[in-house]
């Protein structure tokens, strides 16, 4: 099964999005270009609890977080 984040919903090709599947040996992440990258379920245990951390958090004073203008 796979899981397309709810944020790619209506963008275009390149919005940077993922998309998951949780099989038995493995958890598949794909991206729109085509990249593949394999994880078993420990890693991606890992992967989660480091995320819920914060720990891939950016800065509050990030240029990365400053609103685009439209």
């Amino acid at each position: 099964m796979f899981i397309k984040s709810s944020q790619c919903d209506g963008q275009q090709e390149t919005c940077g999005c993922v998309n998951v599947a949780i099989v038995r040996d493995a958890v598949i992440v794909t991206d729109e270009q085509g990249n593949v990258s394999t994880f078993d379920h420990f890693e991606w245990r890992d992967f989660i609890a480091g995320a819920k951390a914060g720990e891939f958090d950016l800065p509050e004073d990030s240029p990365a977080l400053t609103p685009i203008p439209v």
